[in-house]
């Protein structure tokens, strides 16, 4: 049917655009973003408004205090006594923590064999050394002391040199050394006496691991070790004595194998006193901190500083300024979401769309403070009401009611959650208000919609309340205060705040509807009233107009129900899509007498510009008649940039004859081409409707032969191209035309005239 290729997502449209990345960049500094960045300031100024306050005074111990500081809320205190002592008391009974060289033997016994074997290479190479000659000496001692960490007496090294440090002296004084360590822990017995009585821990150093010995008994002291040493010697060694040599580098070599970590365990008390969580204790509500005249103790500072903590400080700037960071963040998805799914929306809509909704959540959010002040006023004044109670009467579902009866279901649903956030943010059970919020808003978004009645707001008010009713039950079953005295309070705040969100969205739809230019269906329905003065006038004034636009009507609200567009809304343009032929109804051949064509004394061209100029009146009169921007953009686009045929063939027959030269733009709309699929049924309505009075044999297929051409003749002539109508869409136009224009002209049969009597 249609000979015009398709975009690539399925829509008429040949035009490719540019990718959604250039798109967010280049929209990213525009005033897409000052707003965002403007709302989201406001935001964070009315969710933390302690952000403005001037900063906190400074008291010092003994000063004077010169007026009343009296607790405006309940908040928390350290007691730094009873802290101080609480971490006194966690150090005290700290562990101390012993290093455990588990491997300390087998050190010992490697450095030995070393030593051993690198001092009998010295000593081979400088046998029978004289007194003149130490230096070879020296320097093989020494070597024996660096290597095993033992220092060597005089005597000791003749001993050991004269006998060239054999192997077999050093094997039994690694045995001694095996055999003393296989006794137990060493360690020194003083620094453990400090700790005996409340344990050590033990950390073995090769793998770090602890654990706790609370008998410290067990534990050799270094002191005692010379005695252990001997008395190994005369087990190991029975069959014979041993050499002094041996138990004289057995004793050397032996040191502790348990040593004080002080560092680790200074460290460990630190760490314990930093757990320690401070005794706090609380000042009530409306409690006096300090009365005027009185002298400022360390106790009083304690509570001031608190006191001031809570209501500023650099904890709560950050927060508010991450806040509102974070809130724009937020709002400047919202407006993307806006701007990639507007593509055939102009720059000036998009806009509206965000100035209004940026209104509305500053305008929610100071309703739910409102709410909160008024709820905490009556847990004040009646002490039977719970001020967390009056919380769930609060008409928490207003701003995303109006975002979508006036912008959208998808937007309404997408800005409860929005919503929902922000106000959460006002209250300490984030979560809970979260949600009882979120379930209300999206309930309240999505039938909304259908409201065509101001008395439906009402009826939705109920279903919210009913949905609320819900909520509080379910997050009372969670935190087991369903069967409390407040249950039943909660439950009928819940339908009252419902209730109440329906009575308020009702008288503010009007307002925003006038302000912003928004039709909702509840005003296309007062709209598309036939009793309307315009209509009436126009029934009086051009009949011919008001015939063709209640035929155009039919079928554009037939096929609109088809393709899923607002057939309402295309109704009711239909009706008035024409209202600018009242200003010169004779020059249109539909309210011309058959006698008599105003266009036979004009020119083409100023025949086609009265023409052309309906549309124009009519934008006029539909702003004098409060139409609305919807029916007034699609007044406009009716006949997009189409041209006025009938005229120009006019013109250039004459200009042939003439000579003169023609401007086709002379004749053609100024447009712009339809946008919506509201736009493009009322256009093609229009053209079909008029072709059909052309039809002197208006058979069903001479019908259909008629709409499929008169919809390929307004697709080839471009000017869907701006539509977002698919080949789909235009198939089930076709046949709705076809089957309503059949039903109109259907054949009658010829009554016969009564026989005379």
């Amino acid at each position: 049917m249609v000979t015009k290729k398709p975009h690539q997502n399925g829509t008429v449209n040949g035009d490719v655009g540019i990718s959604l990345i250039e798109r967010l960049v280049s929209e990213l500094f525009s005033w897409k973003s000052g707003i965002a960045l403007f709302v989201g300031l406001v935001l964070t100024l009315i969710l933390y408004p302690q952000i403005l306050r001037i900063a906190p005074p400074e008291y010092k111990v003994g000063a004077i205090v010169t007026k009343d500081i009296q607790a405006d809320r309940g908040f928390l205190v350290i007691d730094r006594a009873a802290t101080e002592q609480k971490r006194s008391t966690a150090v005290a009974t700290t562990r101390a923590i012993y290093d455990f060289d588990s491997d300390l033997p087998a050190k010992i016994g490697i450095s030995l064999s070393k030593a051993f074997l690198a001092t009998r290479e010295l000593v081979k190479e400088n046998p029978g050394a004289s007194d003149i000659e130490k230096a070879p000496t020296e320097k093989a001692k020494n070597t024996f002391e660096d290597i095993s960490g033992i220092p060597l007496t005089d005597g000791e090294f003749k001993t050991l040199a004269g006998r060239e440090f054999p192997v077999d002296l050093c094997n039994n004084i690694v045995r001694l050394v095996y055999y003393t360590y296989g006794a137990g822990l060493i360690g020194n017995e003083d620094l453990l006496d400090l700790h005996r009585d409340k344990g050590i821990t033990i950390r073995e150093i090769r793998n770090q691991e602890e654990s706790d010995l609370n008998d410290l008994s067990s534990i050799l002291d270094t002191r005692k070790i010379n005695g252990l040493i001997r008395k190994n010697a005369e087990t190991l060694f029975k069959s014979k004595k041993p050499q002094g040599i041996i138990l004289s580098l057995a004793e050397k070599a032996v040191r502790p194998n348990l040593t004080f970590a002080k560092n680790a365990t200074e460290k460990r008390k630190q760490t314990v006193s930093d757990e320690v969580k401070p005794v706090l204790y609380e000042v009530q509500k409306n409690e006096m901190i300090i009365r005027e005249g009185e002298k400022i103790t360390p106790a009083d500072l304690d509570k001031l500083d608190a006191f001031y903590k809570g209501k500023e400080g650099s904890s709560f700037v950050n927060a508010s300024v991450s806040s509102g960071i974070f809130l724009t963040i937020v709002l400047l998805s919202v407006i993307f979401y806006r701007m990639t799914s507007l593509r055939f929306r102009s720059s000036r809509a998009v806009l509206t769309d965000i100035l209004f909704m940026g209104i509305v959540i500053i305008l929610q959010v100071v309703m739910v403070k409102v709410g909160i002040f008024i709820c905490e006023s009556v847990g004040l004044t009646y002490q039977l009401i719970q001020a967390s109670s009056c919380i769930h009467a609060i008409p928490f579902t207003v701003g995303p009611m109006l975002v979508a009866i006036l912008i959208g279901r998808n937007e309404g649903l997408l800005f409860s959650v929005f919503s929902s956030l922000m106000v959460a943010f006002l209250f300490e059970d984030k979560p809970s208000i979260f949600l009882f919020s979120l379930v209300g808003s999206v309930v309240a978004a999505h039938y909304i919609i259908h409201c065509e009645q101001r008395s439906a707001f009402f009826k939705i008010g109920l279903v919210v309340g009913a949905v609320n009713m819900g909520a509080v039950l379910c997050l009372s079953l969670f935190s087991d205060s369903l069967f409390t005295i407040e249950a039943p309070i909660r439950l009928v705040m819940g339908i009252l705040g419902g209730a109440l969100s329906g009575f308020i969205v009702s008288g503010l739809v009007p307002l925003f509807e006038s302000l912003f230019g928004y039709t909702t269906d509840i005003k296309l329905m007062e709209l598309a009233n036939l009793n309307q003065p315009v209509f009436q006038e126009l029934l009086m004034v051009a009949p011919g107009t008001y015939h063709h636009s209640v035929i155009v009507s039919s079928l554009v609200e037939a096929a609109a129900k088809e393709i899923g567009a607002n057939a309402l809304l295309a109704k009711a343009s239909a009706y008035y899509h024409d209202i600018g032929k009242m200003k010169k109804p004779l020059y249109f051949i539909e309210n011309q007498p058959d006698w008599k064509n105003r266009h036979d004394d004009l020119s083409p061209q100023m025949s086609s510009l009265v023409i052309i100029s309906h549309v124009k009146d009519g934008c006029e009169l539909a702003r004098e008649h409060n139409l609305g921007k919807a029916i007034t953009d699609i007044i406009r686009q009716h006949h997009g940039t189409g041209l006025v045929s009938y005229f120009h063939e006019k013109a250039k027959k004459e200009s042939k004859e003439s000579g003169q030269s023609i401007l086709e733009g002379d004749f053609r709309y100024p447009g712009p081409k339809p946008q919506g699929k509201e736009a493009v049924l009322v256009l093609l309505g229009d053209v079909i409707e008029a072709s059909s009075r052309t039809l002197t044999n208006p058979t069903p297929a001479r019908i259909k032969n008629l709409v499929n051409n008169r919809i390929q003749q307004v697709v080839g002539e471009g000017q869907l191209d701006e539509s977002d109508l698919t080949f789909s869409d235009l198939r089930k136009i076709s046949e709705t035309f076809t089957r309503i224009l059949t039903g109109i002209f259907h054949r009658r049969i010829e009554y016969q005239q009564p026989s005379p009597k």
